[in-house]
Formats: C-alpha cells, sequence, structure tokens
C-alpha cells in the first residue's frame, strides 16, 4: 500500500512557516544552520523514553495501587500525552527525522493517532497558524473569538472554575471538537490513510479485548486524556498567546515561559516553553529551543522587548482581573 503523507509540495519547500521579514532578531546564517541541525537519535530516545516512562506507571501504579498512586499516575501520564504531542508537533515542523516519510510515520502511528490527533491534519492548521499568527487568518485566533473562556483578564473564581471544569473530565468536549474540527478541515486524504489510521485503533482495542485489558487502556489513557491532559494543553495554550500586553509588534504575539523542574515533568515538558522562540525560527528542533533562547539573550534587541514571565504560576496570576497582576515580568540574571 502506497500511502503519500507528503502530498503537499508547497509543505515541503521549507521546514515550516515563518516570520519572515517580520523577526526583530536576526540569527547569522551559521547560527541557525548550528541551531536547526537535525538528531535523529535524540529524537528515537525521546519518543521511546516517553512510551517507556507511561508503561512504567502502569506497571508500578498496578502493583501499588492505592488512590493517591492513581491520581499521581494520571497526571504523570497526562504529561506524557502532551509530551508526544509536543514531539508530534516538531514532526510537523519536520524536525523529527530527515528523511519526509519516516517524520511523518512516527509523527502519525506512534505520537498522533494514540492521542486521536491526525499529524496531517494539524499540520494545515499550525502552518496557517505560523504564517497569520494572531490574525483573522490564523485558525486558532479566529476559533476562540466569541469564546468567554478566552477572554482575560479574568476574575480569579472565573479561571479557578474553567480548571476544575476541565479536570473533571468535561474538558474533553473542547479536546474531542479540537480534533473534529482539524479532521474536517484536512481534504485529499487517501483512501488507504483512513484505512491505516482506522486499522490502528482496530487492532489496538482487538489486542486489549484479546488480553482483557480494555479497562487499564480506559483507566491509564483516556482519563488522563481527558483530564490531566486537558488542563494543561489549556495552561500551555494560555502561556503562549493569551494575556500578552498589546499586538504592536512580534514581541507581543507571544512570551517566553519559565518552567521549575516539577512544572517540566508535569506541565511543560520538552521545551515547549521557548515558545516565542519557536515561532521566531521554528526550523530549531525542541532539545536546541534553550540553547537559541540563551543566544537569543544575548542580544539586547531581544533581552530588552520579550514578555517572559517566570512561571506557568505566573502565567495564570497574569490572566487574573487584577490589573497589578499582569505584569511584564522580566528573567532574573540566572535565566538570561
Amino acid at each position: 500500500m502506497n500511502i503519500d503523507l507528503t502530498k503537499d509540495r508547497s509543505a515541503q519547500e521549507r521546514p515550516s512557516d515563518t516570520l519572515d521579514g517580520h523577526i526583530p532578531v536576526k540569527l547569522t546564517t551559521e547560527e541557525l544552520r548550528d541551531l536547526s541541525a537535525l538528531s535523529p537519535l535524540r529524537s528515537t530516545f525521546h519518543i521511546l523514553a516517553e512510551w517507556t516512562l507511561v508503561f512504567t506507571a502502569i506497571c508500578l501504579c498496578q502493583r501499588h495501587f492505592s488512590l493517591v498512586a492513581y491520581l499521581v499516575t494520571v497526571a504523570f501520564i497526562g504529561a506524557r500525552q502532551h509530551a508526544l504531542l509536543i514531539l508530534m508537533h516538531d514532526g510537523v515542523h519536520y524536525r523529527l527525522f530527515r528523511g519526509r516519510r519516516l517524520n511523518d510515520w512516527t509523527a502519525e502511528v506512534i505520537l498522533a493517532w494514540p492521542n486521536l490527533i491526525s499529524a496531517r491534519a494539524y499540520r494545515k492548521n499550525h502552518f496557517a497558524h505560523h504564517r497569520y499568527l494572531n490574525t483573522a487568518q490564523d485558525p486558532d485566533w479566529a476559533r476562540r473569538q466569541g469564546d468567554a473562556t478566552w477572554v482575560f483578564p479574568k476574575h480569579w473564581i472565573k479561571l479557578a472554575l474553567l480548571m476544575l471544569r476541565d479536570l473533571s473530565g468535561l474538558g474533553a468536549i473542547y479536546y474531542l471538537k479540537l480534533a473534529l474540527m482539524l479532521l474536517s478541515r484536512d481534504t485529499g486524504v487517501s483512501r488507504g490513510f483512513l484505512v491505516a489510521r482506522h486499522g490502528f485503533y482496530a487492532a489496538v482495542l482487538a489486542m486489549l479485548a484479546w488480553f482483557g485489558a480494555i479497562h487499564l487502556l480506559l483507566m491509564y489513557w483516556f482519563v488522563p486524556l481527558f483530564t490531566w491532559m486537558t488542563v494543561i494543553f489549556r495552561v500551555r495554550s494560555i502561556a503562549e498567546h493569551s494575556a500578552i500586553e498589546g499586538r504592536a509588534n512580534a514581541y507581543a504575539q507571544t512570551r517566553s515561559t519559565g518552567a521549575s523542574i516539577l512544572e517540566h515533568i508535569f506541565v511543560a515538558p520538552k521545551n515547549v516553553n521557548y515558545h516565542i522562540e519557536h515561532h521566531f525560527y521554528p526550523s530549531v528542533p525542541f532539545y536546541r529551543l534553550p540553547e537559541l533562547h540563551r543566544v537569543l539573550m544575548s542580544r539586547s534587541d531581544f533581552k530588552d522587548c520579550v514578555h517572559v514571565t517566570r512561571s506557568y504560576l505566573g502565567v495564570l496570576r497574569e490572566c487574573l482581573g487584577d490589573s497589578h497582576s499582569i505584569l511584564r515580568m522580566r528573567p532574573t540574571r540566572a535565566e538570561a
């Protein structure tokens, strides 16, 4: 079966869409080439590591089961699901492997499909997001217009209720609507692609049913996906493009966020907190984003203008209705 996952020739011309001509801080050709260099071994390691952590967490929880252990496991696996989606995002930008076929099949089968997402559909949406950031042509921005949950600043009670709604599982509606929206906009899908995707789900369900493990799928995959993963997906989305002062220039379109060790484990894995860096230079793979951050912070034109929030808790504080809590936070000397 010959299934072409890279049909869009325009999308193959470069690794991703950028803010060409609108990036206020420039890297040299040599710097960008070095930072954009791919390491297939690192990509492979991170993919295998995340799936190993998922299965290890399930085994440990089953062996030492308690309510506390289960809740921690749900949060941990939800964060690993988020990590898999971030790795899929790198695949969408052709940053996992040099070969397009290997890159795209890995992004689909191993990273996207388990999370009920199509990487191929997400690519079209995401490239438009990069090209038309925070404008009417940006599908992410347009989708949130008229939705009160994405209006900031917000009273702390309303923000807390929104997080509790997502944590309760009701936020699954938002996640499923997003997945269905992406699929509805995915045109030109071959019959072979659809057969492969539906066959993937059928094979997984049949295998789990054979071993009597459907309950494990519900406990350790769908519960984390529709609770903790949904919460941190929203927090990450807020951090990327909400509660930022003004829209006057490229620096006002998104922020960079600091993250503690616990936040890296349970909220923002795979350097996803370096979001403005990614928007300026999306050809840089996730494992080189901290280096890109250091290079850019060494330039005064970036350091003096970029919106840096010290933590994800700080991002939520910036979303509150108290005007004194909406601050343009600067990095400490250590962060710079």
